[in-house]
């Protein structure tokens, strides 16, 4: 029975989906022909055990599992069959199933129908609809070569962490840009309708406050922009994309070089975007800050009217506003109409990299209505179920595993054994090039790439996903879950797969930094405990 944790999400209806897995198809990959690994109280080296007693780590909750991938022979464990918060570590069980769901070559396609006829001049007497797909990106991180932009430090994560984000050189509207030129190419050239976005592909949704919805532009955010100047001066505040959708209000002052960062964004409900707060003089321009879209369908039209704009397309409905939904025809009826442009995504394998080299909230979040989609069904709770059977007909056991969501919110918990058998399973599939070239690997890339230097050995020979959470204990701010789990190619020529949790460390303050550092100084003690491991095992 898995302890109940201080913070939970609403449970998932557990439905059963009958589908036959891929994983599931994998022998064992265990020598003996056993289920799996077994976790035998072995307990764990004297150099991981130094780590874990040092102050504060001591008073925390430990969970660890090491064992040879191929034979599944274990080298450390302690309360490995014992229940953990995952944090994001959550994204492995997610990504694996899509993976097998979806397939690593799979592309998003979104298209741009329309109702009604087109004259010989131009005129459409009809509307133009955009029939979102779950599609990641729309192209706003697609490079030259088809892949997509991967920062170390994703712009997602700059309000929680601030300071360290940086944006992707792409255009956030290349997608919808292109679609635009298409629409153009076609020979639109006014619209006599209206401009509508289909995001019907899945029931509405939201976890962790974020709308989880088919139509993504630049991970529905504003990017806010802060470049400091002298103490005492303004900061200058730029945004992107511009959009009439949405006006900022900016009040940011330059403070002493060395000072702490403080930003917030607010809004006033009116569109208007409200950025307060300062920032140091030698903060890394442009410092990064992000506002999250409350209606992702309505962001995505004005931005897609604004495009037909800047290639000539007019239209008689007004660019800002609600999206007209309620006037769309039948689903089936969309799908029967005319195409007049067509965006075709870079394949799936790449969104699976960005959502575990950065620990992509939204991207995770998507896979689940997505594979409920694939699947003929049409809800996030379908997806979960969907991702609980892989799992388990994979031989994981049921009862070491909670995951209600695919992004590593407080109602996911895990056993190590649970994770490690994951990562065994994977490495017999033939994707598994796919889901280990996802990975960060330490000191080289991602959420992995400054936690250990580039210059020790162990560096890019431990491929793994983090995972944080930071909240209350018994009233008290917390570092909830710290964890890491993934693979070693350990110093002795034997792959290795392991998983460490700590859960419970009380932040010594009521202060959010100070949270934050607890988390990144528990980022590198668990990077510390892999390159150990790699150095001994």
């Amino acid at each position: 029975m898995f302890k109940r944790h201080r913070t939970r999400l609403t449970s998932i209806i557990a439905i059963p989906i009958v589908a036959a897995s891929a994983i599931a198809a994998c022998s064992s990959p265990a020598d003996d022909g056993s289920s799996g690994t077994a976790a035998a109280a072995s307990g764990v080296s004297d150099g991981l055990q130094r780590l874990m007693d040092a102050d504060p780590w001591d008073a925390g909750d430990w969970g660890i599992l090491v064992a040879d991938q191929e034979s599944g022979e274990v080298l450390e464990s302690l309360n490995a069959e014992s229940p953990f918060l995952t944090g994001s570590t959550a994204k492995t069980f997610a990504v694996a199933s899509a993976l097998e769901v979806l397939g690593g070559d799979h592309r998003f396609r979104t298209p741009i129908v329309h109702t009604g006829v087109v004259t010989p001049e131009g005129r459409l007497s009809g509307d133009l609809i955009m029939v979102a797909s779950g599609d990641l990106t729309l192209g706003g991180r697609t490079t030259a070569e088809g892949s997509l932009a991967v920062p170390d430090f994703d712009h997602y994560d700059a309000n929680a962490v601030p300071g360290m984000a940086t944006i992707t050189p792409q255009d956030p509207l290349a997608g919808i840009n292109e679609l635009a030129r298409q629409v153009a190419a076609s020979g639109i050239r006014h619209i006599d309708g209206d401009v509508i976005i289909d995001d019907r592909l899945w029931d509405p949704v939201s976890i962790g406050g974020v709308p989880i919805t088919p139509i993504v532009v630049n991970d529905n955010l504003v990017d806010l922009l802060v470049t400091p100047h002298e103490p005492g001066r303004p900061a200058a505040v730029d945004w992107r994309p511009k959009t009439a959708a949405f006006t900022v209000d900016a009040d940011v002052t330059t403070t002493a070089a060395g000072t702490a960062p403080s930003v917030t964004v607010d809004s006033d409900g009116t569109g208007r975007i409200l950025v307060r707060g300062t920032v140091p003089a030698d903060a890394v321009a442009p410092f990064v800050a992000t506002y999250q879209v409350p209606d992702p369908p309505a962001f995505a039209r004005t931005l897609l009217v604004e495009a037909l704009a800047r290639n000539g397309i007019t239209t008689t409905a007004p660019a800002s506003g609600t999206n007209p939904d309620g006037i769309l025809p039948s689903s089936p009826e969309v799908a029967a109409l005319p195409v007049a442009a067509i965006h075709t995504s870079p394949p799936f394998r790449e969104y699976a990299t960005l959502i575990n080299k950065v620990s992509h909230n939204l991207g995770a979040n998507l896979l689940a209505p997505l594979m409920a989609v694939e699947r003929g069904l049409r809800t996030y709770e379908d997806g979960m179920t969907i991702e609980r059977d892989i799992l388990v007909d994979a031989g994981i056991d049921p009862e070491s595993f909670v995951l209600v969501d695919a992004q590593g919110l407080p109602g996911d918990s895990a056993a190590p054994i649970a994770q490690t058998e994951l990562l065994r399973l994977l490495a017999q599939r033939d994707d598994f090039g796919v889901f280990y070239d996802s990975m960060p690997a330490m000191g080289i890339d991602g959420s992995l790439s400054d936690v250990i230097d580039r210059t020790d050995p162990a560096a890019g020979n431990i491929r793994a996903k983090t995972g944080t959470l930071i909240g209350a204990l018994d009233g008290q701010l917390a570092l909830t879950t710290k964890a890491l789990a993934g693979y070693i190619d350990a110093q002795s020529g034997r792959r290795l797969v392991f998983a460490i949790y700590l859960n419970d460390i009380v932040v010594p303050s009521d202060s959010v930094n100070d949270a934050i550092d607890l988390a990144l100084d528990a980022n590198e003690l668990l990077g510390a405990m892999a390159a150990a491991i790699y150095r001994t095992r």
